[in-house]
Formats: structure tokens, sequence, C-alpha cells
């Protein structure tokens, strides 16, 4: 890296700090002269100890000065002893000796799971980690103990507990072992001969290849799984249909992350006519944990046209996709980072710094998960001077998040 390089690097971390030269200098002991020559290309060379210096007054490692975002952010490390109670359910050492617990009624273990499900919704990860190896374990002595009376109830709950564990890792960004808790929801469905519930997994299991960035084997899977329980649009029941839709959602989603916007159109285009036919937002968080409406349909054509590069057409939608009662809290939240990133896009910053403000509001825990947020926070920042970050809040949001400069 050259001198000029690290002088731009060192200028964006500054910023993204929310730090003017002046504090830089007085944190890190560095005078003001030394960094705004450092800033400006025109030192000839420096000396390691001054950038530890630097370094430690921008709370980063000196590293990061020269390799800018290779770092992983804060938020992909936090939590991960938390996890553990969870791991050692989901994967057990040795296999088979896992975490025992007592079996409940079908009754209570329904409610727990449905307990669970709703601090998922309200994007309560953090409780949702700490609840569910209980309910896990729980869920897995109900089935062991079952006959033949109750083992198709059971084993669905079963298959919902997993799928509830596997989208809140997928949302704290761990998808190993959201794909282990997915894989066990598909068994788990496949054991009572429930193909609504495995259609659901496969939804999730694309979603978890999408972040992997296997947009082809994200796609090939919703669209198998969609084909195989394709419904009769006149027939079927609305639960059905909806689990349909949602693969054909997910699908229009992966096809268009993979450039294929012609493909993502037309799956979006029949994802619209299930929207059509079961009229509005469904939310069969009770049986399926699946979700899936017009709002859902309106919401990923705004994201369409944003994967196409265009802001504009993706803010005119974003107008006239209506607030729902009837969808998870995470689409509605992911709805709105899109419009944030578009905002960002076509420049009304002020406009975007508010919608992420807002997602601070309702819904923190997810907020400081999304990479997406992440890189729309650092792109404000860069956008913005130091005293304009802080009148509008954005240093603040900047330093909630943990932001990795």
């Amino acid at each position: 890296m050259t001198d000029t390089d690290l002088g731009g690097r060192l200028s964006q971390v500054r910023r993204r700090r929310g730090l003017t030269q002046e504090e830089l200098g007085e944190r890190s002991g560095v005078s003001v002269a030394v960094i705004n020559k450092l800033e400006q290309g025109q030192r000839e060379s420096v000396r390691v100890v001054t950038l530890h210096a630097l370094a430690r007054g921008l709370d980063i490692r000196t590293a990061e000065l020269f390799e800018g975002a290779a770092y992983m952010d804060d938020t992909e490390e936090r939590g991960r002893v938390a996890l553990l109670p969870l791991r050692r359910v989901l994967e057990p050492a040795p296999p088979g000796h896992g975490p025992s617990a007592d079996a409940v009624s079908v009754g209570a273990l329904r409610v727990m799971t449905e307990d669970v499900a709703r601090l998922y919704n309200d994007s309560r990860l953090n409780d949702a980690v700490t609840e569910l190896p209980a309910v896990l374990a729980t869920a897995q002595a109900a089935v062991a103990a079952s006959d033949d009376s109750d083992r198709a109830t059971t084993g669905r709950l079963l298959a919902f507990t997993y799928i509830i564990t596997g989208s809140v890792l997928i949302q704290l960004r761990h998808e190993d072992l959201a794909y282990s808790a997915i894989r066990q929801a598909a068994d788990a469905a496949a054991s009572v001969g429930d193909d609504l519930i495995r259609g659901s997994t496969a939804s999730y299991l694309a979603w978890i290849f999408l972040r992997q960035g296997r947009f082809s084997d994200a796609e090939e899977t919703a669209v198998r799984m969609a084909e195989e329980i394709e419904p009769s649009l006149s027939q079927s029941t609305p639960e059905h249909i909806s689990i349909w839709g949602r693969l054909l959602v997910r699908a229009s989603a992966c096809a268009g992350r993979n450039n294929s916007p012609e493909r993502a159109s037309d799956l979006l285009r029949l994802a619209r006519s299930a929207a059509a036919r079961v009229e509005r937002d469904r939310l069969d968080y009770g049986q399926y944990f699946a979700s899936f409406g017009p709002t859902t349909v309106a919401a990923m054509e705004v994201e369409m046209a944003l994967t196409t590069g265009d802001a504009v057409r993706a803010l005119a939608l974003a107008r006239t996709v209506p607030f729902s009662a009837h969808i998870p809290q995470s689409t509605w939240t992911r709805h709105l980072l899109a419009v944030a990133e578009a905002q960002t896009a076509v420049r009304d910053y002020n406009a975007a710094v508010n919608t992420v403000g807002q997602l601070r509001d309702t819904a923190p825990e997810w907020l400081r998960n999304q990479k997406l947020a992440h890189y729309i926070v650092r792109d404000l920042l860069d956008a913005a001077t130091v005293r304009r970050a802080r009148k509008v809040g954005l240093a603040d949001l900047a330093s909630y998040m943990g932001l990795r400069p």
C-alpha cells in the first residue's frame, strides 16, 4: 500500500468513527499535523509506532489500516458463547447423547414452540437463543416418548421447532449451524409424511444457500420443491398455496442475484398469481412457520428493482407497499432496509438515515446482525462530514451497531 492509499484509509476510518483530526490526535497522542499530512499523502514514510498509536485511537487492529474490510464485523463474533447450549442440542457430542429433557404433553409443547416463534417474529433473537435449547430438547423427548396416537403431532412440532431454530441462526449469520437445524427439520417432517412442512424447510435451505453465495443451488432447491408440491390454485388449501408461493418468491430472489432477471420476473409472476389466490397476507407460524401474501410479493418486487440497479424504480414501488400486521417483522424490516439502500443509492442521505434509525427503534437486535445495514451505514458515513454525522445521529447509530470501519 502506498502512503496515499494509507492516507485515504486513515481518513475513511476516522470519519466512520465520527472523529475530527483533533479528536483523533487527542486519543492517539499523534499530532494533528502528522495526521493531516498522512491523510493528504504528504508524508514519505511513517513509523510503525505511529501506526499502532493511530490504530489504538481508532479502536481497530493496526492491520485494518491496510486491509480495509477484510476483518469480520463484530456482529459475526458476537454471541458465539451464547450459542453453545443450542449447538449441543443440534450437534451433540458424542452423537445421540445430547442434553436430555422430560417429555411434556402435546398441548404444553405446542405452547412452548409458539412462544419461541413469537420471540423470533418480534425480532427478539437473543431471547430466542436462550429459550430454544430447552424447547428443542423437550420436543425431542416428546417424540421419543410418543405413541401411535400422537407421533405425527409431536413429529410436526419437532420439525416446527427446528425451523424456528434455523431461522434464528440465519438471522444471526450462523448459516452452517442453521443448515444442521433445517436438515433435521426436513427429516422430522419426512418421518411423519408432511410434505408442506418439507416445502417450508426447502425455502429456508434456499435462504441459507443464498446467504452463502450459492445462488444456483439456492434457486434449484426452491424450484424443485415448488415443482414437487405444486398446488391446484382452484382446489388446494390457502396454506398449501402460501408455501408454494413462498418458494417461488425465494427462487425469484435467487435468480435475480444470479443475474437472471427474466427468470426472476417469471418466477415472481407465478408468485403473484399465488398471492392473488390467497387474497391476503398469511402468517402461518402456528403450523408451518411460513408467511406469504400480496405484501411479501410487493416487497420482493422492490428488492428485484434494486438488484437490477434501478433504485429510482425501487423507491417508486416501495411507496405502494403497505404495512401489514400479517407478515413477520423480519420481512418488513428487510423491506425497510432495501428502501434505505435505494435511498442511499439516489443520495437521499437524510431519508436513508431516518429509515435506518426507524429500524433501530423497531428491531435493534435484528439491525445489528445485518451485513447490508453495516454497508449502508458505512456508505452514509463516507458521504457525511464528521459534524454532519453527529448532528443527524449517524455517528451514534454506527456506534450502536458496533460498526467496524
